[in-house]
């Protein structure tokens, strides 16, 4: 294996690591990176990873990025959003990129990054305001009949 693709793998665990350490989570990294998924047309093995969180009825499809720039400054290819949309999109999940700053060094420093497009943030906030504003509702209906 080379040296980039060693990073992009090496990356590619830590970040399920990393994710796992969010409640109620499951991450998984997948086999060669997506491409097999991309190669047969299957919609569940494309991406880096994959996250699922218990809570959230869609999945997170995450490309993974790692060596594109240095300690304080990563180069973005619009490309990768665009990828990953795709393959979201075929699988019903939320695209994210992750990012990774090399040779950063230090516990308190930023050198890990998820990134996503404002459509994105913009549909994953407005489904957890829905979400908070029929909490909401069923805790007033609970209330309103003495269950709380």
């Amino acid at each position: 294996m080379n040296r980039q693709k060693r990073k992009g793998t090496d990356w590619e665990r830590e970040l399920v690591n990393l994710l796992e350490q969010i409640p109620f989570s499951k991450a998984k990294r997948i086999a060669s990176s997506g491409a097999l998924g991309t190669l047969l047309e299957e919609p569940s093995l494309t991406g880096d990873v994959v996250l699922m969180l218990d809570n959230l009825p869609k999945k997170f499809r995450i490309e993974c990025k790692a060596g594109y720039g240095n300690t304080s400054q990563i180069t973005v290819k619009r490309e990768w959003f665009d990828k990953i949309k795709l393959e979201a999109e075929m699988s019903y999940s939320i695209p994210l990129v992750a990012l990774k700053l090399t040779g950063v060094r230090g516990k308190d420093v930023t050198k890990h990054i998820i990134a996503m497009d404002i459509n994105t943030f913009v549909d994953l906030m407005t489904y957890l305001v829905n979400m908070k504003t029929e909490l909401d509702k069923i805790y007033e209906r609970a209330n309103s009949v003495g269950y709380c």
